[in-house]
This record gives C-alpha cells, sequence and structure tokens, in this order.
C-alpha cells in the first residue's frame, strides 16, 4: 500500500493550503499509519517536540510488537476551525467520524475489533520548505470546548 499522496492545495502556503493538510494529516495519513504500521512520512513531517506526533508513533509501535495493524473504514472529517498564528502557521480545528476497525494479523486473521469514534482533533502545523508540518495536536470528544491554539501550542 503506498502512502497515501498529499492533496493538490498542498502547494497553497496560505489557509488553504493549511486546512487541506490538516485533512490529509487526519484522514489520509494518519489512516495510512494504522494500517500499516509505518511511520516514515508521519515522522518525517512531525516537529520533533510534538507529543501528539510522538503518541501516534508509540501507538503504532504497540502494533509492531503485537504484530497487528487496523483495517478502517473511511473516516470523514470537516474543518471547523482554523486561525493563522503567523503567515506560515495555523491552527486548524476538524471534526472526525471514524467507523469500527478491524484488528489484523500480518497473516490477514481478524483478532478483534475497535469501536467507532467520533471527535475533534486541533492541530497546529506549520510551513516548512515545500511541506506542511505538525507541529502539535490534541483530540477532543464531540462537542467539548476546544481552546485556541494558544493554549495548546
Amino acid at each position: 500500500m503506498p502512502s497515501p499522496a498529499r492533496p493538490d492545495q498542498w502547494a497553497d502556503t496560505g489557509e488553504t493550503g493549511a486546512q487541506a493538510a490538516a485533512v490529509w494529516f487526519v484522514r489520509d495519513l494518519y489512516s495510512y499509519v494504522v494500517e500499516t504500521n509505518d511511520v516514515t512520512d508521519w515522522q518525517a513531517l512531525s516537529e520533533p517536540d510534538c507529543e501528539f506526533c510522538r503518541s501516534v508513533v508509540d501507538d503504532v509501535a504497540k502494533g509492531v510488537q503485537t504484530g497487528t495493524v487496523l483495517r478502517q473504514g473511511v473516516t470523514t472529517v470537516t474543518v471547523t476551525r482554523y486561525e493563522v498564528l503567523n503567515p506560515l502557521a495555523y491552527s486548524v480545528l476538524v471534526d472526525f467520524d471514524q467507523p469500527p476497525s478491524a484488528v489484523m494479523t500480518s497473516e490477514g486473521v481478524q483478532v478483534g475489533t475497535t469501536e467507532a469514534s467520533h471527535g475533534q482533533v486541533l492541530l497546529v502545523i506549520d510551513r516548512v520548505g515545500p511541506d506542511w508540518h505538525l507541529r502539535a495536536g490534541q483530540w477532543f470528544e464531540s462537542g467539548a470546548a476546544v481552546p485556541t491554539a494558544g493554549a495548546t501550542s
């Protein structure tokens, strides 16, 4: 399975690019990471001090240890808010709906399931050269009051 293609708007250094990048990180890259246990692109596009990014890598390491991956349906992601932090940095809040997932062994045997999840993710992303990078992130329950980026960055 190849790494997901970046959206056409990735090259945009403004709000359109930031919003497209946030959706891609949550819907496409995150799904790819948990379905393949391949964190190469995730790590390449994460800032070294991003605790949220590190937690995703740690979760994948558990899957590697147990020899399992997730098979997810299509995650629906909608941008609900964004803030300009500076001309090349944005805070983007997205709502997501993720269907139940099958927990699979590397041999393709289903050994469990996960429940559907619904919530919000606040991402802080920066433009670094030709790419968008994750600087910070935080998961929230659906309907929770989400602080502005200044409270999480």
